[in-house]
């Protein structure tokens, strides 16, 4: 722990707080160990996450629209990037898992990992005040800031780019869908299809209905050639490569 609030610049006052953000659920299973998990912390950390990034790129993008400033947002506060900033600081070597999740390597689970992120957030919040913690939080974001401000970084809002790319060439809306879900909350995965004129051209999972929607987005553009007969895109138009593929 001295070596994680070394890398946050932080010193915890209540070390159970840390201790609690720290401890994934699989931890307690069994009755084995003592103390609180971080899915509430979590909860809380996910707001404060949201609302420090929107407060900073609301304040140095005066140029930019409430839709620039949504999809910015969107991404900096996606498990995939929180993911990243989670390894900028070796958040998963601290983190407190069960022996399942220990043998699934659920130190490199992208949902562990950013959940856990988002736990440490929330306890930093309730241990100090919210300018200290956002004073922690634009630090360890301060790479991907710059970069997503200096337009090196792709903001991927695919769904955007699905619909834009569907309305130059037909006068039709794509439609999104709640097909399946899986497991039990706060575990619970979507599948979300988008159907074009009651074809379903892409599908996707995600940890909330908006992400889901992302990844179905991703997966229509991918396939979108065999639908409006134009030519498919090119695998570097896109980002990243959709999961599974």
């Amino acid at each position: 722990m001295d070596e994680l609030e070394k890398k946050l610049n932080y010193r915890f006052k209540n070390r159970e707080l840390l201790r609690s953000a720290l401890t994934h659920k699989s931890y307690n299973e069994g009755g084995k160990n003592r103390g609180a998990d971080n899915e509430r912390l979590e909860f809380l950390g996910d707001s404060v996450i949201g609302m420090v990034i929107t407060d900073y790129i609301f304040r140095r993008c005066r140029d930019n629209n409430e839709g620039d400033l949504a999809k910015m947002r969107a991404h900096l506060v996606s498990s995939n990037l929180l993911f990243k900033v989670a390894k900028t600081i070796n958040l998963g070597s601290h983190i407190l898992l069960g022996r399942g999740e220990e043998k699934n390597q659920g130190r490199r689970n992208q949902k562990i990992v950013s959940s856990s992120f988002e736990a440490l957030i929330g306890a930093m919040y309730l241990d100090s005040d919210l300018a200290t913690t956002a004073a922690v939080i634009i630090h360890l974001f301060k790479e991907f800031l710059e970069q997503l401000l200096s337009h090196d970084l792709r903001i991927n809002d695919y769904k955007s780019e699905l619909q834009e790319l569907i309305q130059k060439h037909k006068n039709v809306l794509p439609s999104y869908q709640v097909v399946a879900e899986n497991g039990k909350p706060p575990d619970t995965q979507f599948k979300v299809a988008v159907f074009l004129e009651n074809s379903e051209i892409g599908s996707g999972w995600g940890r909330n209905r908006r992400e889901a929607e992302q990844e179905a987005a991703l997966i229509a553009l991918k396939n979108i050639g065999n639908f409006m007969h134009f030519e498919r895109l090119s695998d570097t138009f896109f980002g990243e490569k959709p999961r599974g593929s």
